[in-house]
């Protein structure tokens, strides 16, 4: 199915979408509830309202009750994705930019940044819960959610755990608050039982920040039996090879998610606070390779750890029923550091202590304009504007680029030919703007994802004990 990347309708005209919403004000000091929920590894054709073969009714209800962001933007890997979300800044800038943040890593985000959930707290949100996966430091109190600005923390510290055990690296990675945490059940199931919990708990309260960040579909493929079995039949399940199976099971991995995403905003329905809460949906970044039948990214190019659109380019959504547009599909180049800055503008937070990489969205998601023009870092010497996309040779050796490689999306949506020579100033252009972001040098150094691994024993239940 094209759907045409660039030139699809924002109900045609920003004066059409307009007319569509009920006037709401940018920047008024409004306190609605805000529920993110961020999948993990979910390729671009791994929703079905993409035309994927894996049926997720759910968050293919809230594309069609809310504004599908179709050229919404992530880090190629979970770690920085998850930085830029909570800070609304490059996570170059703070040295968590090429790869995931590792069990054997004493390192995490930086402490002097100001996180979502921190600005949140001086802006009248009592409740901040982060359910799920953290993945932004494990090592040290200091990297803790609860010393990030969240008042509750249910989930796990490290990426790839065990999805019925919650183990990673032999030791229990399961935590409630500060304590270890052994409640039992397959994990997609706990995180969106204790998202269902928070929400009867916070919604008598006042406004609330609740991001839920699912560990599916990452590996390792583990699935109940029962909703393997929706997908194909037990004889048949059996007779199929390996990687067969790992495709099957990654279907019934989505799906249970999906029924997951689908109690979460029936419990918020239920609770009468649909009408007053921003649902962002997004996976942290683009899907697996190599898995047929299972993760695709199609039709996009790449996949998980580069920086073509498949590992960069993600399903997303954002809804405020009453608020915005409903069915929408925004073709506005957004990105995860879009987040903080539009959330800030929101409630009138005012400036943040350190500048804001990401810009606001809500002069498109209130539809006072259809669109704006904008760049954006992708990092690994990679960036991407309205119309085009430039990836420096070397910036992502996995990439094995002969050249620097230029897109020109209204030419070739699918990136399948270099245009650099058509368009040598718009390259030249967008490789002084690369160059700026690429030049930045952290206080900390990123180190290579396996430094540090041989001889690696986790501590006991991942208690952290440092200050």
């Amino acid at each position: 199915m094209n759907r045409n990347l660039l030139r699809g309708s924002l109900l045609g005209t920003g004066a059409c979408l307009a007319a569509a919403l009920p006037a709401v004000a940018a920047g008024n000091g409004e306190r609605p509830n805000i529920l993110f929920i961020v999948a993990d590894d979910l390729g671009w054709g791994d929703v079905s309202y993409h035309g994927s073969v894996i049926p997720t009714p759910n968050i293919d209800a809230l594309a069609a009750r809310g504004i599908e962001m179709n050229r919404f933007y992530t880090a190629p890997v979970s770690s920085p994705t998850r930085a830029g979300l909570m800070t609304g800044r490059y996570p170059s800038r703070f040295g968590i930019r090429k790869t995931v943040i590792p069990p054997w890593r004493d390192y995490g985000l930086d402490p002097e940044e100001q996180t979502l959930a921190d600005m949140l707290a001086a802006n009248g949100y009592a409740h901040r819960a982060i359910v799920g996966k953290w993945h932004l430091g494990h090592g040290r109190r200091a990297y803790y959610p609860l010393n990030r600005g969240f008042t509750h923390f249910y989930g796990c510290l490290n990426g790839a755990l065990d999805y019925f055990t919650h183990e990673r690296e032999g030791e229990l990675d399961w935590h409630n608050d500060w304590e270890s945490c052994r409640d039992e059940g397959y994990s997609t199931d706990l995180i969106a039982d204790e998202a269902v919990r928070c929400i009867g708990e916070y919604a008598p309260e006042g406004p609330f920040f609740l991001y839920v960040a699912f560990n599916a579909p990452h590996t390792p493929f583990q699935a109940p039996e029962d909703e393997i079995a929706e997908h194909i039949s037990p004889e048949k399940f059996a007779a199929l090879t390996p990687r067969e199976k790992d495709a099957y099971t990654y279907r019934a991995m989505v799906t249970r998610m999906d029924k997951g995403v689908g109690r979460i905003l029936e419990k918020l329905e239920k609770s009468g606070q649909l009408e007053n809460t921003l649902v962002l949906f997004m996976s942290d970044n683009g899907g697996i390779p190599n898995l047929p039948g299972g993760s695709s990214c199609a039709p996009l190019r790449g996949h998980k750890g580069r920086e073509w659109d498949g590992g960069v380019r993600v399903p997303a959504v954002l809804c405020w029923k009453g608020r915005f547009a409903a069915g929408v599909r925004s073709e506005q180049l957004a990105a995860f550091v879009d987040m903080a800055p539009t959330i800030a503008a929101l409630v009138g937070a005012g400036e943040p202590p350190r500048p804001y990489d990401g810009v606001n969205l809500l002069p498109v998601l209130t539809g006072k304009t259809a669109s704006f023009p904008r760049d954006l870092y992708l990092g690994c010497g990679a960036a991407v504007s309205g119309d085009y996309k430039l990836i420096l040779k070397g910036g992502n050796r996995a990439m094995q680029l002969k050249g620097d490689y230029l897109v020109c999306y209204p030419e070739d949506p699918y990136e399948a030919q270099n245009r650099i020579e058509e368009h040598a100033a718009e390259a030249e252009r967008l490789r002084r703007y690369i160059i700026r972001y690429d030049t930045i040098r952290p206080a900390h150094p990123e180190l290579p994802y396996g430094q540090g691994k041989e001889g690696f024993k986790a501590p006991a239940e991942w208690r952290v004990t440092k200050p």
